[in-house]
């Protein structure tokens, strides 16, 4: 398995890590983010700083990321199905995120680096499905962002594998409700230790986050990521917004999630 697998499952978990406290949802709502991500070395590895601009969908059951360099994701809650699309390439590849079956998807195809890279995701996930806890401090501070009126709070995520801590300023300008994406959140997780008590605890977050720095930390290493948010509103999405669109091919196992 060559090191961009782990990363790009490293990737998609962080994705669901920082989202779940960064928006707040009806459907469907489009948003458009700032993204800046400090560079990483991980196992030998170093992931260099990037910038991009990332547009959201998000809709009942559905959510959708456009990035910059022409690669999006496609989460389908009740299907449990992510996947990653190369317009460019014109390609997708299909993740399952019932983690354990991904990982061994990934050693079926890999040789000895596969069964590495799988045993280090397998605790990772572990990590992020039990034993997680979340807590959320408001600060009391206050400031103008843009032309949003924000409130500062402090968001720290501990697992097994994995800690984050996020400083982030929330508006409640802008008007949105909440519940539909936790119902989102909650499809994908409801059964994990832990997981009802995170919910509750990110409803202190009053309203919508616009501007949020987060650090995670895993096995010695950290990556700091700050997103920044530069527009929000109900918006009809295009046709086929949530479909892997015709004529792309599929890329076998995991070999697309790049």
């Amino acid at each position: 398995m060559r090191m961009q697998r782990p990363w790009s499952v490293f990737a998609v978990l962080l994705v669901f890590c920082f989202v779940l406290g960064a928006v707040s949802a009806r459907a469907d709502v489009y948003m458009k983010q700032k993204k800046h991500t400090g560079s990483i070395t991980m196992m030998g590895q170093t992931q260099p700083e990037k910038d991009e601009i990332i547009a959201t969908w998000l809709g009942t059951g559905r959510f959708r990321m456009d990035r910059d360099n022409g690669k999006s994701s496609i989460y389908l809650v009740e299907k449990k199905i992510l996947y990653s699309l190369d317009h460019n390439k014109k390609t997708y590849a299909e993740m399952s995120l019932d983690f354990d079956k991904t990982v061994d998807q990934a050693l079926a195809e890999q040789g000895e680096e596969g069964r590495k890279a799988a045993g280090l995701m397998k605790g990772l996930t572990k990590g992020m499905t039990g034993g997680i806890s979340v807590k959320v401090t408001e600060t009391g501070e206050t400031k103008k962002i843009g032309s949003w009126n924000c409130r500062k709070y402090l968001i720290d995520r501990k697992m097994p594998m994995v800690d984050t801590t996020s400083e982030a300023w929330a508006t409640e300008d802008l008007k949105l409700d909440y519940s539909l994406y936790l119902a989102s959140a909650n499809a994908m997780l409801a059964s994990h230790p832990g997981f009802q008590e995170m919910i509750k605890e990110m409803q202190k977050v009053k309203g919508v986050i616009v501007l949020q720095t987060t650090t995670a930390k895993m096995m010695g290493s950290e990556v700091t990521t700050t997103e920044e948010l530069l527009e929000c509103g109900d918006k009809t999405p295009p046709a086929g917004n949530y479909e892997v669109p015709a004529g792309y091919t599929k890329v076998k196992g995991m070999k697309g999630m790049n």
